[in-house]
Order: structure tokens, then C-alpha cells, then sequence
């Protein structure tokens, strides 16, 4: 049978199943794809505040430049103008302390020698730093699967500057786990693979909210290819499905559910406070890693995303287990902006906080799946080595499983 005779369900609207709905339809299956949800999306998904008359995002998506397949993505449907990217590496922070200052990579420098001579330039680093920085490059390649960061860190005798600064910054941001918790080998990964080239090292952002920016993008190509997008479907058992392959784009938990195992999938939550001022409040740059605060980073949403009228911030805080209500969360990080900005704010307009309690699928070994043969996992359950849960291994793990769709239609042809 070829592909076109084949029909394919996929199971979940999110990043991954717009990806792999999108791969499978392009060479010529007849796809159904069906969400739970009122929209497309998943955790990757804009609200409509009817207050603002706007698109929101649940929280700012930040890019890096490693991230391959995700631009390959965003070309394919015609939508990489909707990333606005950094020139060269700059990681805008602030403490109390020193005030503001940045890890920044000079263009002119192999991407090597521009990262170590950022930190050595940062207040209150030095030598020290630098070796550490060297350590890390000799030492990243032979992690232990079952090492944590924290522990390498400790090998390696990191200073207490370089991790409060740098690497607990980017392990949170990335991962969205703690030192002493995430797993060295994939943070490794995501080290090597971010500050391989001066073309990697380097952060981007998306300009309009997720909905316009990349959802809608791949549905309308979804939609020109003939997917069927069901949504408000929530598809509770296998048998309900009579098409010739499966690809079951869900979270790790969300998959288990469906098919009845009840080991235990690990998570994490992400915190974002979303603040609207009619007041002015000057910060250097549309994002800024906040150290010692509650807040660990602030973005200039409108800012971002060249909006007029008020000005729309949006601290995030990754791993948060604090369960503050929204109150206390406002009136918290709201004392830090004051003492950042340097000036006394007047009470936002409009605010709102947005706990995705299961944001991110953390990096364990992950148990082998007894699946159907015509049932193919596309979720994610990042293990010891590979990337964390991003936007970027989403699309990846969508594209490997769609590859061995392909591969199989065409040895059983």
C-alpha cells in the first residue's frame, strides 16, 4: 500500500503533531489530526484577552540558534520572519549588587574564545571562571547518565559566581530544572550544541504571539494539504481509531493515560506573571536574567513585540514550587522591577499569572513502549543525553517518527 492509500491519525495538536501531520501530509498520507483543546497548539498556545483586545501568549518562547530543525520548520511554512534574532550571544542580567551587566560574545572571535572572554569581562569574574569555563569544555563529553549537574559542577570546582551567573541561569531557562536535579549528559548536550559555532550562540524571539507566529503558519499549510484538523476530539482509547498508522504526539503523562500505564511520568511547572503599565519603565534591554530574586527573568513583551499603548512585562519564574497566589506573586516581583528599574511603579493596569503546572516533561531514563506496530510514539520523554522538552526536540521527535512512518510504508509496499 502506498502512502497515498494509507490514512494516519495523529494524536495531539501541539508543536509535535502540527509537525509530524505536516511531514506525513507532504508526502502524500491522509492525515486526521486530533486535538482535545478548543485550539491548536498545546502548551506552545496564545489566549485572546478581551480586555486588551489581544493575543497573549502564556508565556515568551525564547530561540536559540541551535535550534535547527524548529527554523527549518518556521521556513517551511514561510514564517521564519516572525523570530527576530540577536546579532551575536548577549545575555542582559542584573543583581542588586552590580546592577545591570551581560555576558556578551564578540562577533570577531571564534565562538570559543568570544565565550570565554564574556566571562572573563563580567563583574566579578576572572580567572577563575575562565578555567572553570575550560573544564566544562574538556569534561562535557563523558557525563554519567546518571550525574546531575550539580555534581558535575562540583567535580569540575566551578565557582559559586560562574553558576549563580551563568550556568544555573541557562540550566533553568532551558531545562526548566534545578542543578541539583537536572542530568548533566543532556546538559552537556545543550551546551555543545548551543555554543558550537557563533551561529548557534545566539538568542532569538518570536515577534507576534504563538498563535500567529507558528501555529496558524502550519495549520494553514495543514489545511492546503488536506489534514483534517479535529478539534475538541479527544481520542480516550486506541480502538476508537480505524486508520492504518498511529503517531501519538502527547506528552509522556498524556500517552501513558491513553494507553494505560501508570508509571509515573516526572514534571514541572513554570510560573508567568504577566503585568500591563500605562507608566513608562526603562530597562536596558527586552530581556533580562534577574539573579537572587524570585524573578528570574523579565521580558518587555510589547517590546518583543513592537506593540504600542501599554507597556506589557512578563517575569517568569521556571521550577517554581513557591504556590504563591497571584497577589503574592504580583506584589513580590513587583518590588524587584522597583529595585531593577530604579524608580517607583504605579499598580499595573491589568494582571495575570499563568501556572502551566505541567509544563515540562523533565529528562529520566524512559521505559521501552510495547506499541502496536502500527502505533508510533511521537511524544515527549526526553531521556539522559538528549535535549530537554523544548520547541526543538517537539520537532525533532516529530520528524524521526515521521521518518519511520515513511520508511515503513515503503518496505511494506
Amino acid at each position: 500500500m502506498d502512502a497515498g492509500q494509507q490514512r494516519v491519525a495523529v494524536v495531539g495538536g501541539g508543536i509535535a503533531g502540527l509537525t509530524a501531520a505536516l511531514r506525513l501530509a507532504e508526502h502524500g498520507f491522509k492525515v486526521d489530526l486530533f486535538e482535545a483543546a478548543p485550539a491548536l497548539g498545546g502548551r506552545t498556545k496564545s489566549f485572546y484577552d478581551e480586555d486588551l483586545q489581544t493575543w497573549v501568549d502564556n508565556g515568551p518562547h525564547l530561540m536559540v540558534g541551535a535550534y535547527a530543525a524548529t527554523q527549518k520548520l518556521l521556513a517551511d511554512v514561510e514564517a521564519s520572519h516572525h523570530v527576530t534574532w540577536q546579532p551575536n550571544l548577549c545575555l542582559p542580567l542584573w543583581d542588586k549588587q552590580r546592577g545591570f551587566f551581560a555576558l556578551k560574545a564578540v562577533a570577531w572571535l571564534p565562538v570559543s574564545l568570544a565565550l570565554l572572554w564574556a566571562v572573563a569581562k563580567m563583574p566579578n569574574h576572572g580567572w577563575a571562571s575562565v578555567k572553570a569555563m575550560l573544564k566544562i569544555a574538556l569534561t562535557m563529553h563523558n557525563r554519567n547518565e546518571k550525574q546531575t549537574v550539580a555534581e558535575w559542577f562540583a567535580q569540575i570546582d566551578a565557582p559559586d559566581i560562574l553558576i549563580q551567573d551563568m550556568l544555573n541561569v541557562l540550566c533553568l531557562g532551558v531545562m526548566n530544572e534545578p542543578l541539583h536535579t537536572a542530568n548533566a549528559k543532556t546538559f552537556a548536550r545543550v551546551l555543545a550544541t548551543s555554543f558550537s559555532s557563533q551561529k548557534n550562540a545566539k538568542m532569538g524571539w518570536f515577534n507576534k504571539p504563538l498563535s500567529q507566529a507558528l501555529i496558524e503558519p502550519v495549520a494553514k499549510k495543514l489545511r492546503a494539504l488536506g489534514v483534517c484538523l479535529a478539534l475538541r476530539h479527544t481520542v480516550r482509547n486506541l480502538s476508537e481509531l480505524d486508520h492504518d498508522v498511529v503517531v501519538l504526539a502527547l506528552p509522556a503523562f498524556a500517552r501513558n493515560r491513553l494507553l494505560g500505564i501508570e508509571a509515573e511520568v516526572e514534571t514541572q511547572i513554570i510560573t508567568n506573571i504577566h503585568l500591563w503599565f500605562a507608566q513608562h519603565i526603562a530597562l536596558p534591554s527586552m530581556m533580562v536574567g534577574m539573579l537572587g530574586t524570585y524573578s528570574q527573568w523579565l521580558f518587555q513583551v510589547s517590546a518583543m513585540m513592537k506593540e504600542d499603548g501599554l507597556q506589557h512585562l512578563c517575569v517568569t519564574v521556571s521550577a517554581d514550587v513557591s504556590e504563591q497566589t497571584q497577589d503574592e506573586c504580583v506584589r513580590l516581583v513587583l518590588a524587584e522591577i522597583e529595585s531593577m528599574a530604579g524608580q517607583k511603579l504605579a499598580h499595573p493596569e491589568k494582571t495575570r499569572l499563568i501556572r502551566e503546572k505541567r509544563a515540562t516533561v523533565l529528562v529520566r531514563e524512559q521505559q521501552q513502549l510495547n506499541l502496536p506496530q502500527h502505533v508510533f510514539d511521537a511524544g515527549e520523554s526526553p531521556g539522559p543525553g538528549q535535549l530537554p522538552a523544548t520547541i526543538e526536540l517537539a520537532v525533532i521527535s516529530a520528524e524521526k517518527t515521521s521518518a519511520l512512518v515513511i520508511n515503513a510504508t515503503k518496505i511494506n509496499a
